[in-house]
Order: structure tokens, then C-alpha cells, then sequence
């Protein structure tokens, strides 16, 4: 009878506890509500190289890159914006998954044309190739440069893009060289998080470049300076 009523007893302990707990909580949830989650830390897009981040959201409107300035120019619809693709100085356009360049039937005034030198690091890339470069072109009735066209994977299970790291030898409009290979497509997350998980699309199509340039026209690249530890032990940490 005395272990029936010790059980009896913690029995009726714990059920109170566990209510005085439920309504603790209960009279107080505008504070748990009130404490701000830490923010997410977004682990950034590095390089030793520039970069340029190209703002290619429009689905109707064009983003044009000058590799002389580092600036991009907005304009609306090619159709209609003929007459600014012939005056403004531009090399590249970018409208969310879609290249184009200043040269070809885009502009027959213009000058540039890519190499693809498929995938590789950009330190790779020592020296422009003398020839094949490819301009634009009218292909089943959209304009293409058939060096860019490939540039990215499209995930079907996440319906998201992942660029294939290509690195792409630019003769600019200014006749000088560019080597760049295309890092991200999202604005704020690394490809690889958008690779298993659906990123929104609101996330998408801010197109991260590594770029170099060499401004006097010569065909070879400078060379990079040696990596410092420094440089080795943020690139282990990451």
C-alpha cells in the first residue's frame, strides 16, 4: 500500500511540474518570439583574381559588360535597342542564363569574339589563342555565340543552373584580351547549396566573374604572385 501511494505521489509531482512548465512558457512566448534568430552566415565568392558581379535578373532587359571600365550598361529589349548596341562600348550581354556579345549579327559593327577553353582554373590560361574566336550568330531564331551557349549544367531534379567552369578567352571590343570563367549564378548563395536544395529564383541570375585582362593587347596574361601562407590557410578553411 506505501509503494502504491510513493507512486501515486511522483506521479502527481511530475504532472505538476509539467504544467507549471507548459504555463511558464505559456505566459511568456512574447519573449521567445522577441529573440531575433543569429543570421545565417553566407560564406562569400573569393578569388585571387578581380571579379565583377553582373546583375542579369531581367528577363527582358539586357546587362552589357565594358571589361575596359569593369561597368555594365542596362538596356531593354534588343529589338529596340539597336542603335545604343552600336554606340555604347560593350563586350558581353547577360540576360539570366543567356550570353551575348558585341560582334556578329547582335552588332556587325562590333569587334569581340570568345574562345572556349573548356574547363579549367584561370591560372591555367597563360596565353590568348591566335584564332577561334566565335561571334554571334541568328540560330532557330535567337541570337547565340556558340562559344558561351554551353556555359552552365541545368539540375532537372532542382531546376537549378551550376556553371561548368569553363574559362573563356574574350577578344574585346578595344582589341585587347580577357581570360574569365563564370564562379556563381546566385546572387546570394554558392552554387553548390542551390545543387541539392531548390534556390528560389529570386536568388538566381547574378552571374559572378573572375576575370583578367591584358590591356596592352599582347596575347599573354601576367602572372600571378605566389600564394602567401596566409592565402593557403583561408583557402584550407574554406
Amino acid at each position: 500500500m506505501n509503494n502504491m501511494l510513493t507512486i501515486v505521489a511522483m506521479l502527481l509531482a511530475a504532472t505538476f511540474l509539467f504544467h507549471s512548465a507548459i504555463n511558464y512558457m505559456a505566459d511568456n512566448i512574447s519573449d521567445f518570439e522577441n529573440v531575433a534568430l543569429p543570421p545565417k552566415k553566407l560564406k562569400k565568392t573569393t578569388s585571387r583574381f578581380p571579379m565583377i558581379k553582373v546583375d542579369a535578373t531581367s528577363k527582358k532587359g539586357w546587362a552589357l559588360l565594358d571589361f575596359s571600365t569593369g561597368k555594365t550598361h542596362k538596356i531593354g529589349e534588343l529589338e529596340k535597342s539597336q542603335k545604343l548596341l552600336s554606340t555604347l562600348n560593350w563586350d558581353i550581354g547577360f540576360q539570366r542564363t543567356s550570353m551575348i556579345t558585341n560582334s556578329g549579327e547582335t552588332n556587325p559593327k562590333g569587334n569581340v569574339g570568345v574562345a572556349n577553353l573548356g574547363s579549367k582554373k584561370l591560372e591555367d590560361v597563360h596565353e590568348a589563342p591566335k584564332d577561334g574566336y566565335v561571334q554571334d550568330k541568328v540560330k532557330w531564331g535567337s541570337l547565340k555565340n556558340g562559344a558561351l551557349k554551353d556555359w552552365y549544367i541545368y539540375r532537372t531534379r532542382t531546376h537549378n543552373i551550376e556553371s561548368k567552369k569553363n574559362v573563356y578567352v574574350v577578344r574585346t571590343q578595344d582589341n585587347e584580351y580577357v581570360k574569365m570563367r563564370v564562379l556563381n549564378y546566385y546572387c546570394q548563395q554558392e552554387e553548390k547549396n542551390c545543387a541539392t536544395s531548390m534556390c528560389s529564383r529570386d536568388e538566381a541570375a547574378c552571374i559572378t566573374l573572375e576575370y583578367m585582362k591584358q590591356p596592352s593587347g599582347a596575347r599573354k596574361f601576367p602572372s600571378l604572385p605566389a600564394v602567401t601562407d596566409s592565402e593557403k590557410q583561408a583557402s584550407e578553411r574554406h
